[in-house]
């Protein structure tokens, strides 16, 4: 099963943030979780337009007053339910994002829920790529919410969509998905995307002969290994089909999502370095800013110790 303890929830004020909160409720009232809610003020740095021009501006202070009116306010977006209390916290810093994320690591939270603003991707929620940078080096799983997500109120899924490129990240988020199905009675798709790249003259070996032949033996290699590792992953009581298509991953994904009726995408996130952010530009973000439904993405470590609880 998959132990959610803890959510923490950054809120912004916006109807985003509280489609948010609402699946996270939703998602506390199953697990049996509590919620905490987050919001950051972020500090303009104090700075001289020239070297030697002395800044008189007056920074921006979170003062107790501020800080207590803030936490009234927030309370007041928060207010759920009589039964499902909200922890309100308010705290500032000059990047919004590793404050989201060191206030997780505090409350030791097993989920972050984030809304997305949609159209403009990642440009609008708090300080703009906010979402985007906790996707990219949050520790937990983070379920990012969109206005396209029709089910706020809905506490589990019922029908899982995960991609999987036999990655370790991508193994680990079919082991969530799995456990997301075993308490949930769900099914799972899982999904490998052959991207092809094109093949050209090459002045070495000459033009390609059979490439017709050459596809048809990837899918079925491609096949056959996502066989296996749905095999040595599944649990015995969760139905799981398997897809392997060709095409650009985050394209497949998304189509397959609509025709599924998805009600949410599992997606693997690598690591935090330059070739690994690229991959994040080119298939996460699309599948966030365009799911129909909650985009979930783990990290291994978190995957393989929700599966094993």
């Amino acid at each position: 099963m998959v132990a959610i303890k803890r959510i923490l929830c950054p809120i912004d004020f916006s109807e985003f943030s509280r489609h948010a909160l609402e699946r996270a409720a939703a998602i506390a009232r199953v697990q049996g979780a509590a919620i905490t809610a987050l919001h950051v003020v972020p500090i303009q740095p104090r700075y001289a337009p020239f070297p030697l021009e002395i800044d008189t501006s007056a920074a921006f202070e979170l003062t107790p007053a501020i800080r207590e009116s803030l936490r009234s306010k927030l309370m007041e977006f928060a207010t759920l339910e009589p039964h499902m209390p909200v922890d309100p916290e308010v705290s500032e810093a000059f990047a919004v994002p590793e404050e989201i994320l060191a206030q997780a690591s505090r409350v030791r939270a097993d989920l972050i829920v984030m809304g997305t603003h949609g159209r403009g991707g990642f440009q609008r929620f708090l300080l703009g790529s906010v979402t985007e940078r906790v996707l990219r080096t949050a520790r937990q799983p983070v379920l990012t919410v969109g206005a396209g997500d029709s089910a706020p109120s809905a506490g589990s899924f019922k029908q899982i969509l995960c991609g999987i490129d036999f990655s370790e990240c991508s193994l680990a988020a079919l082991d969530y998905a799995l456990a997301l199905a075993d308490d949930s009675n769900a099914r799972v798709t899982a999904v490998n995307v052959i991207e092809w790249v094109p093949l050209g003259y090459d002045p070495l070996i000459g033009p390609p002969t059979d490439l017709v032949g050459y596809r048809l033996s990837a899918e079925a290699s491609s096949r056959d290994r996502l066989h296996k590792v749905i095999a040595n992953a599944k649990r015995k009581d969760v139905p799981v089909d398997e897809i392997v298509t060709s095409g650009k991953p985050h394209h497949e994904l998304l189509r397959l999502a609509r025709e599924r009726g998805s009600d949410v995408i599992v997606l693997g996130i690598h690591g935090r370095n330059p070739i690994d952010r690229l991959f994040f530009g080119s298939t996460a973000e699309p599948m966030v800013r365009h799911a129909p439904c909650p985009v979930l993405t783990v990290r291994a470590r978190f995957a393989a110790n929700a599966a094993a609880a």
